[in-house]
């Protein structure tokens, strides 16, 4: 199954979908202990600085950010390969890829060799994070799907969480190790995504579009439970409601990549524009300024460089904590209002931070830490699960992967500048820098509000009726009520039973765990 790549069938029904979100979760492990990594390496006078000539400010924010361009590009390459090699072979590729690029960084003994294993890394990250959400949104029912995915991005901070604290802990070893051995350590979770990729199907979605109609049956089949044969009716349910996706995708005929900049019925352009905002937006918040330079921050406001490592993995680990909230919230809440509140936080974090660090006193100092704790909290209850989800979601099966690769990509080209221009700007301008930041996440708020449009609880299949209406403001800011109109537009279409439905769940439980045992195991 999966058109070349081995496939052990060892689990069934809900302990299926559980080892799907792991799988996927090593994967985000490792992209969060990617992006961790540096942060306690990188701008101290320490073993990595003495092994590679201490780089001024300049080159630190170059060796840290060429693995953003990287991983841009590897998201890029998905565009035109992700949907020729499927889910599983593209999520193994990039995970081999950045072994070859952690392997390089390992053994460097140049600032170019350095970079180069950054870029690499960052080509195979890409390919993750542009993967990695399509497969795990087309093989997950509805009303777990932005709970999965919430674990996926909480797992992510676990990696940068043990990279900060991997770090600190190094700090003490007076030797190449101190920066060798936490960058090799990512391998960990490299060999674990390989290897429970190698027990899990492919996408029955990606399947279905490549004509593989057999086994795509057999995997809805395989996520609803042990022993549920190929006919039964929620088996045939699905898969006619896939098909039905196809053909209508189909009518055009063959993929041409013009459609992506195409209005019409099912508003391409549109999506495609939302993907981007919804994956930059996260980006150009300011993030990154904090997740890279949490150590440098906390120096910049009189904190010896001990202390600012401790702090900062206490700072990471309070960010870990508040991204278990969106783990219970997210489908009850919904998108939207996650975002928007998010913003709004992040928005007054960063003002009372550039005024506590303009004023330069040691009581401003305290406050302008806690405005770093209370910037992650809010960004974890708003944009740290969001993105990851939304571009799936609003995209049809015919461009999914291609809106998930530009999705990945607007998120490492601006996760790029924010981690470039850093350095240089705390270095000139100051605490003016996170007036910047307070600018941009002003702005976000109302931006969603008026264009993106609630895709909570709604099933894959159903998201063309977001669009149907045109424009580039049509069903937004409408929230929850335009999607239980479009769960029933839907439903009325399939001929699904809808009238006895809660407002808050799918038309349909796709996946339904209908096996005989509690045991799923093989």
């Amino acid at each position: 199954m999966g058109f070349g790549l081995p496939y052990y069938p060892a689990w069934y029904g809900q302990t299926l979908v559980v080892m799907i979100t792991a799988c996927c979760s090593s994967g985000f492990i490792l992209f969060g202990y990617d992006q961790g990594v540096m942060s306690g390496i990188i701008g101290a006078d320490n073993q990595f600085g003495k092994d590679f000539g201490h780089p001024n400010a300049g080159l630190q924010g170059t060796i840290a950010a060429v693995y953003e361009i990287g991983a841009c590009a590897g998201s890029l390459a998905t565009i035109g390969f992700g949907d020729i090699l499927g889910r599983r072979r593209t999520i193994l590729l990039g995970t081999i890829v950045q072994i070859i690029g952690c392997i390089i960084q390992v053994s460097a003994f140049t600032v170019p060799q350095f970079i180069v294993g950054r870029v690499i890394t960052g080509l195979g990250v890409g390919a993750l994070t542009s993967t990695i959400p399509t497969y795990q949104s087309e093989t997950c029912p509805p009303k777990n799907r932005g709970k999965v995915i919430a674990i996926d991005c909480m797992v992510t901070l676990i990696g940068v969480v043990w990279a900060y604290w991997m770090d600190y802990g190094f700090s003490f070893i007076d030797s190449p190790a101190q920066w060798r051995f936490p960058v090799g350590f990512q391998l960990v979770f490299s060999v674990t995504t390989i290897a429970l990729l190698l027990f899990l199907p492919e996408s029955p979605r990606w399947l279905a579009q490549n004509g593989d109609h057999e086994q795509s049956r057999a995997v809805i089949a395989r996520l609803a439970g042990r022993g549920v044969p190929l006919d039964d009716p929620q088996v045939t349910l699905m898969y006619e409601e896939i098909q039905d996706a196809i053909r209508l995708e189909s009518e055009g005929g063959p993929f041409q990549y013009k459609e992506l900049f195409t209005g019409g019925k099912l508003q391409n352009f549109r999506r495609i524009l939302l993907c981007i905002g919804v994956d930059g937006f996260s980006q150009i918040s300011g993030i990154n300024l904090i997740t890279y330079y949490a150590p440098v921050i906390f120096q910049s406001i009189g904190l010896s460089r001990s202390l600012s490592l401790l702090i900062a993995g206490f700072n990471a680990t309070e960010y870990l904590l508040a991204s278990l909230i969106p783990i219970w919230i997210i489908e009850r809440v919904g998108r939207r209002q996650l975002m928007m509140t998010g913003s709004v936080g992040q928005a007054l974090s960063m003002l009372v931070l550039a005024i506590c660090v303009k004023d330069g006193s040691k009581a401003a100092g305290y406050v302008a830490c806690a405005c770093l704790f209370t910037f992650n909290t809010f960004f974890a209850w708003g944009w740290l699960t969001t993105p990851w989800l939304y571009a799936p979601e609003v995209c049809t099966l015919r461009i999914r992967q291609k809106g998930a690769a530009c999705a990945s990509a607007a998120f490492w080209i601006c996760n790029f500048i924010v981690v470039e221009i850093t350095p240089v700007a705390v270095a000139n301008i100051g605490w003016r820098t996170y007036i910047l930041f307070f600018c941009t996440n002003a702005v976000i708020a109302p931006v969603v509000y008026l264009f993106f449009p609630e895709t909570t609880n709604m099933p894959l299949e159903c998201a063309d009726h977001l669009f149907e209406k045109g424009g580039f403001t049509k069903g937004a800011h409408r929230g929850k009520a335009h999607v239980r109109e479009v769960i029933e537009q839907y439903n009325l279409a399939h001929g699904n039973i809808i009238s006895t439905r809660t407002t808050d769940s799918p038309p349909v439980e796709v996946y339904e765990d209908k096996s005989a045992t509690k045991d799923d195991s093989a």
